[in-house]
């Protein structure tokens, strides 16, 4: 068993390379850290091409593999200065893979689609596509202009649900303009002259619109607009964090269609 312990190693640079959004989408490959994680790739249709193991963990790793029968193209063990290296977290448990990103072609189904529209905190995109696989959302629809998807913070927030749900990056609008030639209703957020959310009918073909965390909806998304409305805030506060507001309107939704 080779171990890397040199920063001036070839393959590190290039594992190390993937931190940077630029050379993600270039490669199409992205980063993941733990053993949850990892499995929940594993388990998933994205692929794994190589896993990094902290020579620390050998025997944990081992026991990993065996117990999920994983089985990949290349190991690469290396030392606790270098694990350090490529990890993109402090208190990593020292596995890291490299997933090869998975290309969506995707067909619209019947349902509720949520389309973030340059969001640009990886808190709350992670928390909404968390949100989203919980209540078996069709979609997530990301315009220009939103926060990498496969950075590590959004990654961490998703609790592997980024595995678990259809994201269609759709930077020239052409999957949205689908939707909304197929008759799916769009609902906007709007603090003027909105109806009450909870008022608003939501057992249909549905695409919840959540605007950037500063600026809110661009004019071009706001101009889809089926219906505007508002969360009720009877405490009085000027409004909500983006991932609360999704998931509010998210599970309304949920418990209109289960009132059926």
């Amino acid at each position: 068993m080779n171990i890397i312990e040199s920063k001036n190693n070839n393959k590190i640079k290039e594992l190390k390379k993937l931190k940077d959004r630029k050379w993600r989408k270039k490669t199409g490959e992205f980063l993941v850290e733990g053993y949850r994680f990892v499995h929940e790739a594993w388990n998933s249709e994205f692929h794994i091409e190589t896993i990094i193991i902290n020579v620390d963990n050998k025997d944990k790793y081992e026991d990993f593999k065996m117990k999920h029968n994983i089985s990949v193209e290349e190991e690469i063990y290396v030392s606790e200065v270098i694990y350090k290296e490529v990890a993109q977290t402090q208190n990593s448990q020292g596995i890291i893979a490299v997933v090869k990103n998975k290309s969506i072609e995707h067909n619209i189904e019947d349902g509720l689609y949520v389309l973030l529209d340059r969001l640009q905190d990886p808190g709350n995109v992670g928390t909404i596509i968390r949100t989203s696989h919980a209540a078996g959302v069709k979609g997530i629809v990301l315009t220009k202009g939103c926060v990498d998807i496969y950075n590590d913070k959004v990654l961490r927030s998703t609790m592997g649900s980024i595995f678990k749900i259809p994201i269609i990056e759709d930077s020239n609008l052409e999957f949205t303009r689908k939707l909304k030639e197929s008759g799916f209703k769009f609902v906007v957020s709007s603090l003027e002259e909105s109806e009450d959310f909870y008022d608003c009918y939501l057992k249909g073909n549905t695409v919840i619109a959540v605007g950037n965390e500063g600026n809110g909806l661009s004019e071009e998304i706001y101009s889809l607009q089926d219906v505007k409305v508002k969360i009720p805030m009877p405490g009085g506060a000027e409004s909500l964090n983006a991932g609360v507001a999704a998931s509010i309107m998210i599970y309304e939704c949920v418990r209109q269609k289960n009132c059926d």
